[in-house]
């Protein structure tokens, strides 16, 4: 090899070098372009000679080696149309600007396009204003379109995929899904609440659809569809309803309440006609726990005076208390009459007397002094005790004339004690004109003659009031009488659910009515509303109450009075029995063939409420017709030769008459659930034939496993549209059920029906499907990604824009659904990047560097050896 041949080896390595640099700064330059696949260099010798005896190389040369099979990192991101293939292959692109050029290319799975004839890897497509699928680099998404008829995917033909289905066309409703448990034992009165669900007609329009339920018994529940809007119905109509029966039962008759009466006398001795009340003695009456007490003073002495004023006086306390006492006092004489404020209601009594001690006055005397010739003899006369009591007589006897002061209860206040009935002794001797003058100073008493000289001749004694104490006793008079309202049972029955049964009761002939709406839930929900209509009726004499199927009426207040009345005598005949009249006598008298009634009756009561009242109404009637014959005291009326006699009433009692008139049933479909330990809780069977003129219609096969399904039809002016519902497999889990539980609990209630729809973004899917999503809620695939696979990717062409195109180094490319045939698959959301490596790169130009500069070694080290060669001459 000559040293020329060494400089031209040297100049190819440049070259070759320079190269592989130009494949490491394209690569670094484009190592964040998406899609973007790297070019490795590859160098290859260049020999001119070689053998045993000589080599003469002829330098390297340097290819690139491009490295499109290999994955790039994917990145997941927010575009939901950005898109990444994961395994080998390409996307179909256009480039829009040379769309419909009409060169068709052929490929192994269809034609395409020549327009479309670029393949790429860069997925970041976005919708352009065209509705174009264009990445980045401007190229437009190539893939299977749908036939907008049938739906399906036209393979015979990749396009441009263009996203221009804009409406979502709406689809009727054809089935319901319902999955449910209905409670085997509801809340007692707690009406299962309707299921409702949405559908939509043909037109896409929401309509309503109502499952209204209702336990028959046990197992057996009603289903009744309500399709508000249509002309068709799944269930119309009614049927001749259940019997209804209203039952009377048990009749407590009423009993009159009896006041109870007690009576309290109060008793003592009455000395020098007093009685004797004594000061300090404290009088007591007790009612249920409650003392009235009245403590005899000198202060109140004066008013009560006598055992009736005491009564009185205890009385007044009982009728005045605050709270109200539970009893009445009234006073005859000496005796409180205790009654019961609210006949019925009985009450405990007692009563005590707590007496003061009596005082056992005496007159102690005379002392004497003799007269003289200018004063007349005094006598002195001593009162020791200083108390007094009613009822004490103060007696002075002077010159024979006897002068005396009774205490009294009027006086007992002014005398205070002895002093006082000493002043007052002394008084009356003066007034007496007896020749002498009487003085009173504490307790002496002095009695001095008038005349000088002269002698008096006096005595002194006291008459005490009784030293016995006084006594209450009580006396009982009329025992107590609980009234008893009546009371009356009726048991209705009948079945819940049935429209129009009434159930009418008449009290006292007045009718009560209940017509049944369909929304009672059980006989309790039908006795509540009957009874609610009678206590809403306040002018009935009766209240009602309803417990389960029963209805308790009773009468308001206990039954009126019914006394016995009589009348008695001939001429002069009395009405006597009771001091008040009842409703529904009638008194009758009659003389001859002359007969005069007069009934007692509601209106009339207010008028004649005694026998006094009745008697003179009698005795106008008789004087109407014969003046001036019949007179009336009391409750004696006189006419000669007339007799009397009463028609007496008996206790008052209402009465109940019953009548019920049967209802109608609606149209229902009938639900039955199995019972045995293999069906307990699924459905067994569904019957519709009791929908009426209703369109629905259960499944043929009720068989185990078969479907449990009710198909009506509805028409919303669209015409005929055929829903059915289906609640699960017979005699299996799942779907409706009744197992435990107080309330229904519905898991799935759904519908297959949409309505129109508008646009509102478009996605990729599984296996590479281009979705459209609709604002109804509905996905439709418009279009399919194929994969595109060469024999040799890293044969393809290479253009601006990180598009391929095919090579015949590549060879044809073939149309793959997405992980078939080695295809990769597509990952939404996603984008691929570069699968350049810089570290990788960064090594490479070191090494790049590095053999460049060896290459201009040889060059220079050859240049030298030339000048030594051209220096040999000199």
């Amino acid at each position: 090899m000559s040293i020329f041949g060494s400089m031209t080896t040297a100049v190819l390595g440049l070259n070759a070098q320079s190269k592989a640099l130009g494949h490491i700064s394209d690569n670094i330059a484009n190592s964040s372009t998406i899609g973007y696949k790297r070019v490795d260099s590859a160098f290859e010798t260049m020999v001119l000679q070689s053998n045993a005896r000589i080599h003469s190389p002829g330098g390297v040369s340097a290819q690139p080696v491009f490295m499109n099979n290999i994955q790039g990192n994917l990145t997941q991101v927010q575009s939901p149309t950005n898109v990444a293939i994961q395994g080998q292959g390409f996307f179909s692109v256009t480039k829009l600007n040379t769309q419909n050029s009409g060169t068709l290319v052929q490929t192994q799975t269809g034609t395409v396009n020549a327009s479309a004839a670029y393949y790429t890897r860069a997925g970041d497509f976005e919708l352009d204003k065209n509705r174009y699928l264009v990445n980045s680099a401007g190229f437009a998404l190539n893939g299977w379109v749908t036939d907008p008829v049938t739906g399906q995917l036209l393979k015979d033909q990749v396009q441009p995929i263009q996203v221009n289905s804009l409406i979502d066309k709406p689809v009727a409703t054809s089935t319901i899904d319902l999955s449910a448990n209905l409670p085997a034992t509801p809340a007692p009165g707690v009406k299962i609440p309707d299921s409702s669900i949405q559908i939509f007609d043909t037109q896409g329009n929401a309509r309503t659809v109502n499952l209204q339920w209702r336990q028959q018994a046990g197992g057996d529940w009603r289903l009744s569809l309500d399709t508000p809007g249509s002309s068709t119905k799944a269930v119309n109509g009614s049927f001749t309803g259940y019997p209804a029966t209203a039952t009377f039962g048990q009749n407590i008759a009423g009993v009159t309440a009896i006041a109870q009466t007690n009576a309290v006398v109060i008793s003592g001795p009455n000395v020098n006609g007093q009685d004797n009340l004594r000061i300090g003695d404290t009088y007591t009456v007790n009612v249920d726990g409650t003392n009235y007490s009245l403590k005899i003073t000198s202060d109140n002495i004066s008013s009560i005076r006598t055992y009736s004023g005491l009564a009185g006086s205890l009385a007044n306390q009982i009728n005045s208390a605050s709270p109200a006492a539970a009893v009445m006092a009234t006073v005859t004489g000496n005796v409180i009459h205790v009654s019961a404020r609210n006949a019925g209601t009985p009450f405990k009594i007692s009563q005590n007397v707590e007496g003061a001690a009596s005082t056992n006055n005496t007159i102690t005397g005379p002392v004497t002094t003799a007269a003289t010739a200018t004063a007349g003899e005094i006598d002195r006369w001593t009162f020791p005790q200083s108390q007094i009591d009613i009822g004490d007589v103060f007696q002075m006897t002077v010159g024979g004339v006897t002068k005396s002061v009774t205490v009294t209860a009027q006086t007992y206040s002014v005398y205070a004690n002895v002093t006082g009935v000493a002043l007052e002794l002394a008084n009356r001797i003066n007034a007496g004109g007896l020749g002498v003058t009487a003085t009173a100073t504490g307790g002496v008493l002095s009695v001095q003659s008038n005349t000088a000289g002269g002698t008096v001749a006096t005595t002194g004694s006291v008459v005490n009031s009784s030293a016995a104490a006084n006594t209450m006793t009580g006396v009982f008079s009329t025992a107590n009488v609980a009234g008893v309202r009546q009371t009356r049972t009726v048991t209705l029955t009948g079945t819940p659910g049935d429209i129009g049964t009434v159930y009418s009761l008449n009290v006292n002939g007045t009718p009560v009515s209940y017509s049944t709406t369909g929304a009672e839930m059980t006989m309790e929900d039908i006795t509540a509303a009957l009874a609610n209509k009678i206590n809403s009726n306040t002018s009935l004499p009766v209240t009602a109450s309803a417990q389960g199927g029963v209805i308790a009426i009773t009468a308001k207040t206990a039954v009126d009075p019914a006394y016995t009345q009589s009348m008695t005598g001939t001429g002069a005949v009395t009405l006597a029995g009771a001091s008040v009249t009842d409703i529904g006598d009638t008194y009758t008298v009659t003389n001859g063939a002359l007969t005069y009634n007069l009934p007692i009756t509601a209106a009339n009561h207010a008028t004649y409420p005694t026998p006094a009242a009745a008697m003179a109404a009698l005795a106008a009637q008789i004087n109407a017709d014969n003046p001036g014959t019949a007179t009336a005291a009391g409750a004696t009326l006189n006419w000669a030769g007339a007799t009397g006699s009463v028609s007496n009433t008996t206790a008052q009692q209402f009465t109940l008459e019953q009548t019920c008139v049967v209802g109608q049933t609606p149209a229902h479909i009938g639900l039955t659930f199995g019972k045995t330990p293999e069906t307990v809780g699924t459905l067994t069977n569904i019957s519709t034939a009791l929908v009426g003129t209703g369109t629905a219609v259960s499944a043929a096969t009720q068989a185990a496993g078969a479907d449990a399904t009710v198909t009506f039809t509805v028409d919303y002016g669209f015409g005929p549209q055929q829903v059915t519902l289906n609640m699960g497999k017979y005699q299996k889990p799942g779907g409706l059920t009744q197992y435990a539980g107080e309330q229904m609990n519905v898991t799935q209630l759904i519908q297959n029906g949409a309505p129109r729809g508008q646009f509102k973004d478009v996605v990729f899917g599984d296996n590479g499907n281009v979705l459209v999503n609709y604002d109804n809620g509905r996905s439709k695939v418009v279009a399919k990604v194929p994969i595109i696979t060469f024999n040799n990717p890293n044969g393809l062409q290479r253009e601006s824009g990180g598009v391929f195109l095919e090579s015949e180094e590549a060879g044809k490319p073939n149309f793959n659904d997405p992980e078939t045939n080695g295809a990769g698959a597509v990952i939404a959301n996603s984008v691929e990047g570069s699968n350049v490596d810089i570290a990788d790169e960064f090594t490479k130009l070191i090494v790049t560097q590095r053999t460049y500069s060896a290459n201009t070694k040889i060059v220079t080290t050859s240049d030298e050896m030339l000048q030594e060669v051209l220096g040999l001459k000199r």
